[in-house]
């Protein structure tokens, strides 16, 4: 009823089948005899041609069973109970004098503190990330079990406050949800002419080729700064800032050649493919095969002036990829080809 007719063979006929369609780097002598003796003592013995077939596929299911059964089943966490700071409400409080995040250090964390329990704390460089990019330590605070490693509890970088244009912190959806009302209540009642000034982003990670990340879309920031394009204190993510976002988030397409530079440039390297100079460089040995330029004068002599990471940072990038997307970077992705082939696509 299901699946193929079966059909009757003999064991030698089966067999013969099978070596014709294989490319095991079996001898011709060890096959031949196998077959002479199938010929000889399985006569005329005729069994179903796909029996063989289910036959190992049920042994196979018993086995990855088997391998199931005896997986480690991870341990029972705890999540941690989500808190809302006063810090945090004060971020939309217009007339008031601006906070010194510092000054706050149970709410506010620079960005590198997301990495605290996890196995990326030694790599990421804490000191090379922009001294304005933060996170609440909502953020940061998932579960409330100890002893646990928090790889796998990382929160999705998705929500961005840019307060008074000149931090950016990510904030926890919790925070992010009041954030937004508040925002948004206030752009409606227009209780203010510096709104724009404090803005709610969502951030994505691009890991299609075509693909909006939102951050920059006008329309979709809290409040839409679409009617602020003209006006001198609207504020949109540099270039320079994006590109360590991408890190941080695990994107894998870029959208323009110039961030593909940037990014490069970001991580201190110059893949392929390279110009006269940059070749003479490599064939000098300033660039390592994966891209990376270690020496100060060298990165100068190849015009190399917006480095933030000194020390090569390409193993981070590849766990952060993994870690973001549950996916190894694609070697068809522009990140991808950077990290794993030291190839630019664009």
């Amino acid at each position: 009823m299901y699946g193929s007719s079966k059909k009757l063979q003999t064991l030698f006929e089966i067999h013969h089948n099978r070596y014709e369609q294989t490319h095991h780097n079996v001898s011709k002598e060890i096959k031949d005899t196998v077959l002479r003796r199938l010929k000889y003592y399985g006569e005329t013995n005729q069994r179903l041609l796909q029996l063989l077939d289910e036959e190992q596929q049920r042994e196979l299911e018993q086995e990855l069973e088997e391998e199931e059964r005896q997986l480690e089943r991870p341990s029972l966490v705890t999540p941690c109970q989500s808190r809302l700071h006063e810090e945090i409400k004060q971020l939309c409080d217009m007339h008031s004098p601006m906070m010194n995040l510092k000054q706050h250090p149970k709410v506010f964390r620079h960005l590198s503190y997301a990495f605290t329990g996890t196995t990326f704390v030694n790599d990421c460089q804490a000191n090379s990330w922009q001294e304005n990019f933060w996170i609440s330590t909502e953020f940061q605070r998932v579960i409330t079990t100890k002893g646990e490693l928090l790889n796998s509890f990382l929160l999705s970088p998705r929500w961005i406050i840019i307060y008074r244009n000149r931090h950016l912190i990510f904030l926890s959806a919790l925070e992010a949800n009041w954030v937004l009302g508040r925002l948004r209540l206030l752009y409606y009642q227009q209780q203010s002419n510096n709104l724009s000034i404090i803005t709610l982003h969502l951030l994505l990670p691009r890991i299609k080729r075509v693909q909006s990340i939102f951050v920059n879309t006008s329309s979709l920031t809290i409040p839409p700064l679409i009617r602020h394009l003209n006006d001198a204190v609207s504020f949109f993510l540099p270039l320079e800032w994006l590109v360590q976002l991408f890190i941080f988030n695990g994107t894998i397409y870029f959208e323009t050649v110039d961030e593909q530079i940037a990014y490069c440039q970001c991580l201190s390297l110059c893949p392929k493919s390279r110009t006269v100079e940059e070749e003479e460089a490599f064939k000098n040995g300033w660039i390592a095969v994966d891209g990376f330029v270690s020496n100060i004068e060298h990165r100068h002599y190849l015009k190399m002036h917006k480095v933030r990471f000194h020390r090569n940072l390409l193993i981070f990038v590849k766990q952060k990829i993994e870690n973001r997307n549950n996916l190894h970077a694609p070697i068809t992705s522009h990140v991808g080809s950077i990290i794993l082939n030291s190839l630019k696509l664009i």
